[in-house]
């Protein structure tokens, strides 16, 4: 079950599903309250805060749940406490278990690593989060060691920078209307880089992941396989911007380690990516 679909990310991944032709377009799907979305009979009307009530009820009425996807969650933007991210986590692992759920995917981020260190982000690299958000998701992610288990294994999934819901793409119609973006740019002429993954693709990986056959690491990396220029990106998007001097105290790189997902899916290398990335995007607006 997909919990969270009213969240900006999960209403990318539940429309590339239920708008694809594969097997996940009858994937269910949470939603806190019906409000305007447009809910099929077997999604779960259900708000955590109201305890496990009506997930059981789910379950008694269409059957057991073999896993979770939790892309619920706050944002500086959606919320000031970033402190529910872990109340929330929290609560959909102690209904997971509760329910006999034996497998959740959980949404963690890449802002969990913090600034650059000069190469790629493994999973083991140290996390030194510079901002509260990327405190929550790293308290996030201890406070569900507490709950992988035989009976429940907890995959907490460090996402890189969605398409379509991060801020170049996000402030694309702003730039159309009031001029040229400013992108930071370096001596090689090229402005940050970073790790970014395409809704599709994000929702691929995750329906693989939830049907993984096999034990899952309890962190894992999600990007595409090579990390991608934010000129190329505004290029490939056909954005205007122009160039300034970046502040080399910021690093150029700040990218995921992608080569324990590539192997457990068997994901191969991507070329042209962001020009698959804006077509992602495009698909899914």
């Amino acid at each position: 079950m997909l919990i969270g679909a009213s969240s900006r990310i999960g209403k990318m991944v539940l429309r590339s599903w239920r708008e694809g032709d594969g097997t996940c377009q009858n994937y269910p799907a949470q939603y806190r309250a019906t409000s305007s979305q447009v809910c099929r009979s077997q999604d779960l009307i259900w708000d955590i805060s109201d305890g496990p009530a009506a997930l059981m009820d789910w379950i008694a009425e269409y059957g057991t749940l073999s896993s979770f996807i939790v892309l619920a969650g706050v944002t500086p933007v959606t919320h000031t406490d970033m402190n529910n991210n872990v109340k929330l986590a929290d609560a959909y692992l102690r209904a997971a278990q509760e329910a006999g759920i034996k497998r959740v995917l959980l949404s963690s981020s890449s802002a969990v690593y913090g600034a650059g260190i000069g190469r790629p982000f493994e999973e083991e690299s140290p996390c030194k989060p510079i901002n509260p958000y990327g405190v929550s998701k790293r308290q996030m992610e201890i406070r569900a060691e507490a709950f992988g288990s035989a009976d429940l294994e907890v995959c907490c999934l460090r996402i890189g920078n969605v398409a379509g819901a991060d801020a170049l793409l996000l402030n694309a119609p702003k730039t159309i209307a009031d001029g040229p973006m400013i992108i930071d740019c370096y001596s090689n002429g090229h402005g940050p880089r970073r790790s970014y993954i395409g809704p599709k693709s994000l929702g691929d990986i995750l329906a693989r992941l939830a049907t993984y056959d096999g034990p899952l690491p309890h962190v894992l990396n999600v990007a595409a396989p090579s990390p991608v220029y934010m000129d190329a990106l505004a290029d490939a998007a056909s954005l205007p911007w122009r160039p300034r001097n970046a502040d080399t105290s910021v690093p150029q790189d700040i990218v995921l380690n992608c080569s324990r997902l590539m192997s457990l899916l068997n994901i191969p290398p991507e070329v042209e990516v962001a020009s698959k990335l804006i077509s992602e995007w495009k698909e899914n607006t």
